[in-house]
């Protein structure tokens, strides 16, 4: 790939990267987006303004890529027809989800971030390292700003058509919490939620410190800057899922010998997690809590009713109108486990695509980046059915692979 197409998909990627927070978009779908009389915005159809560069990227990128590859894509094809079977069943079956638009859509949405992280595996290596620190850099800092003044404020900065600002006073469901003065809005930035705002700066925060410091190999004061936001950002957010990943991700840097044995220690944290949820609500009245342990067990239901194929992609708010606690009959929300959800929503077969695209990829990730990822895949939804979730997703695994290969 020659420097004159490397540097327009470089600034496209920048653009996505940048983008990705604002919760901007266009929707349709709305009347079939209603569970039990409750609106439903995840089974809402949205075209996200993040997603126009990557649309770009798959139309200029792409065709190049089938063509140069058609030869390797052709023999991976013959030797492995079972998966492709497999995946064209998996397909098929989204036909016959109580909702398909919402299912055919959500699946829409993941090519996109597939060709988004591909395309960046590809030419990350290429790109020249400063492009790649400033964005991260400047939309760590932009939606700092933001989030720090609506926390102070207590109001956004613009009205929603500007940045994607929730409105807080046009919402009873804006998020809040109690200090000394009383109950405060919680710091959005231009996400839909204080702990999106949370993942956002932490994740990308993290991933700069990451390429600074194997650049520089010790902190200087805008790296201590950068701290001190992601500090600050988890305080006027109030984000205990992402708090609690960070704390482990400092754990095991500052104690290496932690993390001994990556595989056992990533993977029981995400078992652990659900059982202490369990036992939380037998301690605590938290609704919070509460809720993320019975949408777990909802989705633990699903899977004993429909394990071979789940209930669709994008499909398991649908479910939720069978629920008749008061304590959710108005929480129509994805369960907050993404395994969990997965597994409800695309059954065995899905498990297996994943699985078998994983061993594929070869996708290896440092330790602490695998924990934090983890504890936030088994706390919270958002970095799988919101599109800047995705995009985190994608460049966290995506760019401490390629350092794990440098």
């Amino acid at each position: 790939m020659t420097s004159k197409q490397i540097k327009p998909l470089s600034l496209l990627l920048a653009s996505a990267i940048f983008l990705a927070p604002l919760n901007l978009f266009i929707k349709w779908g709305e009347s079939h987006a209603y569970v039990g009389g409750i609106f439903s915005d995840y089974l809402v159809n949205k075209l996200w303004l993040a997603e126009i560069p990557v649309l770009l990227i798959a139309v200029w990128w792409l065709p190049k890529k089938i063509i140069a590859n058609r030869q390797k894509i052709i023999q991976f094809a013959k030797k492995y027809w079972w998966l492709f079977l497999g995946l064209l069943i998996f397909v098929a079956r989204q036909f016959f989800s109580i909702l398909p638009t919402a299912s055919w859509w959500y699946l829409l949405k993941v090519i996109e971030l597939l060709i988004f992280a591909a395309c960046l595996k590809e030419i990350l290596p290429k790109v020249d390292r400063r492009l790649i620190e400033y964005v991260l850099l400047i939309t760590v800092i932009f939606q700092f700003g933001v989030g720090l003044l609506q926390f102070i404020n207590q109001q956004p900065l613009f009205d929603y058509h500007i940045l994607g600002e929730t409105q807080f006073t046009g919402s009873i469901n804006v998020a809040k919490a109690s200090f000394t003065d009383g109950e405060t809005s919680l710091a959005y930035g231009t996400t839909a939620h204080p702990n999106i705002l949370a993942g956002v700066v932490t994740i990308l925060g993290l991933l700069w410190l990451e390429i600074r410091l194997l650049a520089n190999k010790k902190p200087q004061w805008l790296e201590l800057v950068v701290v001190a936001i992601i500090a600050v950002t988890l305080f006027i957010t109030q984000s205990y899922s992402a708090l609690l990943a960070t704390s482990l991700f400092l754990l095991i840097k500052t104690f290496p010998s932690v993390a001994k044995q990556p595989k056992p220690l990533a993977w029981s944290i995400g078992l652990l997690i659900p059982l202490l949820l369990i036992f939380l609500t037998t301690q605590t009245n938290d609704q919070s809590i509460f809720r993320r342990a019975f949408l777990n067990a909802h989705a633990v239901s699903l899977v004993a009713e429909q394990p071979l194929f789940g209930t669709g992609l994008n499909n398991f708010t649908t479910t939720l109108d069978q629920v008749t606690h008061p304590e959710l009959v108005r929480f129509i929300q994805p369960a907050h486990n993404v395994f969990l959800l997965i597994l409800a929503e695309t059954g065995l077969l899905g498990l297996l695509l994943i699985w078998q695209a994983l061993r594929a990829g070869r996708l290896i990730i440092p330790t602490a980046w695998l924990v934090l990822l983890i504890t936030l895949l088994s706390l919270d939804h958002y970095l799988v059915t919101q599109w800047v979730g995705g995009v985190l997703l994608a460049l966290a695994v995506i760019i401490n692979h390629r350092h794990q290969d440098q």
